[in-house]
């Protein structure tokens, strides 16, 4: 039996945007279903959702992957960047997620939905499915790929100080999957992890 969830998530990043940064917040809700009787799997894929807004978005900027020597500027001063296809509005960001999110969660759990809101967006919401076509949108390859990279190789390449992350980053965090366990008989009851994001830091 599949379980359907709504998540709300919310995080501070900014955009690049008429030559400087802005900062925004943003509010973002993920519709999924369960796609795996491990009550195991389903919690890492739902923690690994996490830690991607949590810790790899949040305080990132926002910028236009032909933006490169910007991009390089700010990675040198030892920001985070997050490279888009084109201008970081709200429903492209909210299309990336939907890509993103479905692939670091590797089929445990699926996106259905994305809505997301932000200050700088007056707080309309924008939506994306699965239905919804985005032939038009030409998809960076990290967008579809399970590690926790957010913007263009290319630019870790050029900039020493940013390391580019490793694929063995999820098994790092005790975030891999857990194919040898035996799976719980309960399959549709999801307990997840508290959490959440720091607002400390």
């Amino acid at each position: 039996m599949n379980v359907r969830l709504q998540k709300s998530l919310y995080f501070n990043a900014g955009i690049w945007h008429n030559g400087r940064v802005q900062m925004n917040n943003y509010t973002v809700r993920v519709h999924l279903h369960t796609n795996t009787s491990s009550a195991a799997d389903q919690t890492i894929a739902f923690t690994r959702m996490q830690y991607f807004i949590y810790h790899e978005l949040d305080s990132s900027i926002f910028i236009h992957q032909d933006l490169k020597d910007q991009c390089a500027r700010l990675l040198s001063a030892g920001l985070s960047v997050t490279t888009l296809p084109a201008d970081p509005v709200d429903q492209l960001i909210g299309i990336m997620l939907y890509y993103k999110l479905n692939a670091i969660m590797e089929q445990r759990l699926l996106v259905t939905e994305i809505e997301i809101e932000s200050g700088i967006g007056e707080n309309l919401v924008y939506l994306h499915n699965q239905d919804e076509d985005t032939a038009d949108i030409v998809n960076p390859a990290w967008w579809n790929m399970p590690e926790l990279l957010h913007c263009d190789a290319e630019l870790h390449q050029q900039d020493k100080v940013v390391t580019i992350n490793r694929t063995g980053i999820w098994r790092e965090l005790e975030l891999d999957w857990s194919d040898n366990k035996v799976e719980s008989e309960s399959g549709n009851i999801v307990v997840f992890a508290d959490f959440k994001h720091n607002d400390t830091e």
